[in-house]
């Protein structure tokens, strides 16, 4: 047997992420509220910072600003003088105002759910592409902790291979029940952190996917028919049942669903549809002159190199966090310009025109990668003549029809306008709304008409008919 040592050289490649990428990832993806204190809590404790009471542009500034997009490859082109109000009449009386007003409504932090679940992310013995996989997951949950999308439409292709991993590890955090795609499959999965197994675990099973209906409408002899289950059993799976949480997610701070900032606004002016971007919500930052200029002023002793060295530090960071909310600003700005042109009927006409759209296609026509749409439209709104609405809606997948595409938030609507019509005595069953949705050129199976009528909060017939 030969015990000799070899050398051998292979070649990989793996994924690296800086701290900076790290942070403006984050960034990409925080609502403005919690920007706002991210901003305030970055002024408080880097002196590099400052918010100006007015706004001075120099050549210096300019050049320097110029230089770091150039050396990053961000596109330069974008400026309107509705975005951030630059250029605006009144921009520099106006300037101390906003400051004043971001320091006094910057509020307290409260921990949002994904706070929490990524807290935990971080302690997981992850590689680099599985935490992506696990940000992505995360911050795509909404406030009760569910999935809104599909799975495959969050994460990239090539990132796929880490779905069931990260899926199993974020449904193992506190609080269980998150990382479902409603609240059905959420007690599920409660029931079987609880140590549910089994034939009783198959029994919840049917009682949450199928037969809560008939429970809310005291048919109890007919549900444990369909179990299998005597009364007195079903009484204890319902007991049960009743210890659980079916929105997880709502023991934290719900973020911008409970205080909403819109981030961009389109509406009707004059006949026309008027893109602008929320001006007021941020203040402008800048580095602090008389700091920067002391990295100059110090002595050569070794206390005074390192003062310099903490200042150099200082003035990087601040210079990070101007330049990545820029980024993250264009971007929003670029993505909300083809929403505009892709979603014209919805923004003139209603939720009713909404048309299919995918995160992709609007990462192709920005030039940027797929991942970049899915942060920048998370926990984001926007003011709709319609309503304030998160910019992930006017995200939609196609639904069958004859002739035409429909999106999938299209249809919710036509049956919420079906429904809301209907004036006759017999309530409208899933069949019948799904011929009815045929007659308009829009195939959708009953147990889809189901589905989306629970996403819509109404009730089945047979209870509405009680109403």
């Amino acid at each position: 047997m030969d015990f000799s040592a070899q050398l051998s050289l292979s070649q990989k490649q793996q994924l690296k992420l800086s701290p900076q990428m790290l942070q403006s990832f984050e960034l990409m993806t925080l609502p403005l509220t919690e920007l706002q204190q991210r901003v305030k809590n970055e002024i408080e404790s880097n002196p590099a910072l400052e918010i100006p009471s007015s706004w001075e542009i120099s050549y210096e500034r300019f050049a320097q600003q110029k230089q770091q997009k150039e050396s990053s490859g961000i596109d330069d082109s974008y400026s309107d003088s509705s975005a951030y109000g630059s250029d605006s009449p009144g921009y520099d009386t106006e300037a101390s105002d906003r400051r004043q007003k971001f320091m006094e409504n910057a509020f307290s932090s409260e921990e949002t759910l994904q706070e929490h679940l990524l807290s935990q992310l971080g302690c997981e013995p992850l590689n680099e592409e599985e935490y992506v996989v696990g940000e992505l997951l995360i911050t795509n949950l909404d406030t009760n902790g569910f999935f809104t999308e599909e799975l495959d439409d969050l994460v990239p292709a090539h990132l796929q291979k880490h779905l069931p991993k990260l899926l199993t590890t974020i449904r193992q955090f506190d609080p269980i029940g998150v990382g479902a795609k409603d609240w059905r499959e959420s007690l599920i999965l409660q029931a079987k952190a609880k140590g549910m197994r089994g034939e009783e675990l198959g029994r919840f099973t049917d009682l949450v996917m199928d037969n809560l209906e008939l429970m809310r409408a005291n048919k109890q002899t007919q549900v444990a028919k369909n179990l299998g289950l005597t009364i007195e059993e079903l009484e204890g799976l319902w007991t049960f049942l009743k210890t659980l949480t079916p929105f997880p997610g709502q023991g934290f701070s719900s973020g911008p669903e409970q205080y909403v900032i819109p981030d961009v606004s389109i509406k009707q002016e004059g006949g026309e549809l008027v893109l602008r971007m929320n001006d007021s919500s941020l203040p402008d930052l800048r580095i602090n002159a008389e700091f920067e200029q002391l990295a100059q002023e110090v002595g050569a002793t070794d206390e005074a190199k390192k003062a310099q060295q903490y200042i150099n530090q200082q003035i990087k960071g601040a210079n990070e966090l101007i330049f990545q909310i820029q980024v993250r600003n264009q971007t929003l700005y670029k993505v909300a310009q083809v929403l505009l042109r892709e979603q014209k009927d919805f923004f003139l006409l209603g939720p009713q025109y909404m048309k299919p759209l995918t995160q992709k296609l609007v990462a192709q026509e920005i030039g940027v990668h797929e991942t970049t749409v899915s942060r920048i439209s998370t926990a984001k709104w926007i003011d709709t003549d319609w309503g304030i609405i998160p910019i992930k809606k006017l995200f939609s997948s196609s639904v069958g029809a004859d002739g035409a595409e429909h999106s999938k938030q299209a249809v919710k609507e036509i049956i919420r306008q079906i429904l809301e019509a209907h004036e006759g005595k017999k309530a409208l069953s899933d069949q019948k709304i799904s011929d009815l949705l045929k007659e308009r050129g829009i195939s959708v199976a009953r147990r889809t008409v189901a589905k989306y009528r629970n996403e819509l909060n109404i009730d089945p017939s047979f209870i509405r008919g009680n109403d």
